[in-house]
């Protein structure tokens, strides 16, 4: 026993560079699927992105930065080390709760752009958007279940070949076009920056993590603006998820700062230019919020007699959809895995496989995802009923950032000692801005759009929080009920999750 744990400790580590971390972050946020919904409005639209990105983004890059490169564990170690070990499991909890209904909608769009590159009325066919889903995430399953390296590896490639590149080249022929002379499809005017529901005061459609369009919602009169820009806010969601892999970094202390700087100027460059190009060729009136990329691709390769290009880009935003996918499939399901060797799952949802990777957790994603999947087909009013669970996973991470926030300035007071490789300078401002915003998008996410108008505001606000407190009550739950034998991994280890960095030593073994 002790020759194997000398072997283990002496086996030499391997590490991944902060650009594969960028990488990683870039694909879990950035993505072009949601930029058909800010194109409507033309130069409006760097309003609509800058405001959630001073307000919201920055705060959570600057704060996760000092969190990631001081503490191990990601969001479940910053959480624990500031208010306990069951507000961690809550947590950690809470936002793979919300993933797994986010998966359903994002593949959605996947399916959309290949129904328009064979069949665009395939769009609307529930049965084909259901198999498109159950079949892209499975396929991610099977990937993840290779282990980090295979998901690293992949999700760097999907980004680059899939989000980098699609929205380069949305911006390098939206130049071409105006170089040409040709006529923009929205107005270029001063004016024009300041969003026409602002403006006009008129209606807008809004949807958590963009979704479906048939699965967005309309807002009217002077409140429509606002939401529109909070329902902005989680467009930027995640930044902070890849720093559970902070400790794969050979020196996260000065590595992991340099990653997120890094993602976040790719992250608004993929959000801004490649918006203004499609707006520069698709009419707002007659943009599709699921396939108005492709929309966008189609009408600028079709007046440069190349449309057969067209498909070959359809692949690639394919293979975005699937890289955003991946990342956040390992992220929030490793962290349970971190939180079930420490006792806090039965024994069943802490295997691994060979590669080491978390399987049961993945195949139970899975599944739930497959029977989400289904509401597509069997659910007569699927619009309503996404609309509901998006809401209320938007309410999921919100109250996650909530904890985050709350978590930094406590660590700053509790733990002043401890080693962070980037010290956020005003961090109490930083905070409060981000809380500020946070709980603004909160409340804005509490408001019912108009087609829920025949249901009593406090009903529809009552069924948001029973969801709230129905799906938060297991982590809760399983730390009541509790045995000993579910610790499967020795106290230290199981500390070494959450434990200041300072603390580990270099050799220890990576997860």
């Amino acid at each position: 026993m002790a020759t194997a744990q000398n072997t283990r400790n002496t086996k030499k580590r391997t590490y991944i560079t902060w650009l594969t971390i960028a990488f990683m972050m870039v694909a879990a946020v950035a993505s072009i699927r949601s930029l058909p919904a800010m194109a409507v409005y033309g130069l409006g639209s760097i309003m609509l992105f800058l405001i959630p990105a001073v307000v919201f983004f920055i705060p959570v890059a600057l704060v996760a930065s000092e969190l990631g490169t001081g503490w191990n564990g990601g969001i479940y170690g910053w959480v624990k080390q500031a208010y306990g070990e069951r507000l961690g499991f809550f947590v950690i909890w809470f936002l793979w709760i919300e993933v797994v209904v986010w998966y359903p909608s994002v593949l959605g769009f996947a399916a959309s752009t290949l129904a328009y590159m064979f069949n665009p009325e395939l769009a609307n066919n529930g049965l084909f958007t259901c198999i498109i889903i159950i079949v892209f995430y499975w396929a991610s399953t099977l990937l993840a279940m290779r282990g980090f390296d295979t998901i690293s590896k992949f999700t760097k490639w999907f980004m680059l070949l899939g989000t980098a590149l699609p929205a380069a080249c949305l911006v390098i022929l939206g130049i071409i076009w105006l170089l040409m002379g040709n006529p923009s499809a929205a107005d270029m005017s001063w004016s024009a920056l300041i969003p026409s529901v602002f403006r006009e005061h008129g209606q807008t459609l809004a949807g958590t993590h963009h979704l479906h369009q048939d699965y967005w919602k309309a807002f009217t009169g002077s409140i429509a603006g606002l939401v529109l820009i909070v329902s902005n806010f989680l467009a930027y969601a995640g930044i902070e998820m890849n720093a559970i892999h902070a400790r794969e970094l050979k020196n996260p202390q000065s590595e992991m700062p340099r990653a997120i700087l890094l993602a976040v100027i790719m992250i608004v460059l993929i959000f801004i230019p490649p918006t203004l190009s499609i707006s520069l060729v698709v009419p707002a009136d007659s943009t599709s919020l699921t396939a108005g990329v492709i929309q966008a691709y189609a009408a600028f390769f079709n007046a440069f007699d190349i449309a057969w290009v067209t498909p070959v880009l359809g692949i690639l935003l394919i293979i975005g959809a699937l890289g955003g996918v991946l990342g956040w499939t390992a992220g929030p399901s490793k962290g349970l895995l971190f939180v079930g060797k420490s006792g806090m799952f039965p024994p069943i949802l802490q295997k691994v496989n060979k590669n080491g990777v978390q399987q049961n957790i993945l195949i139970l994603q899975a599944i739930l995802v497959s029977i989400l999947s289904t509401a597509y087909v069997f659910i007569d009013n699927v619009s309503d009923a996404f609309w509901m669970l998006s809401a209320m996973a938007a309410l999921m991470y919100l109250i996650i950032y909530i904890f985050m926030f709350m978590s930094a300035i406590k660590l700053r007071k509790t733990q002043p000692d401890v080693k962070r490789g980037f010290v956020l300078k005003g961090l109490h401002f930083w905070c409060a801005l981000g809380l500020a915003a946070t709980i603004l998008a909160i409340v804005f996410g509490l408001i019912p759009p108009s087609q829920f108008s025949n249901m009593p505001v406090l009903e529809y606000i009552g069924i948001l929080v029973a969801g709230l407190v129905l799906t938060g009550a297991p982590p809760f739950i399983f730390y009541a009920v509790r045995k000993p034998d579910w610790a499967v991994t020795p106290k230290e280890e199981t500390e070494a999750y959450s434990a200041p960095y300072q603390n580990l030593k270099d050799d220890t073994p990576a997860d």
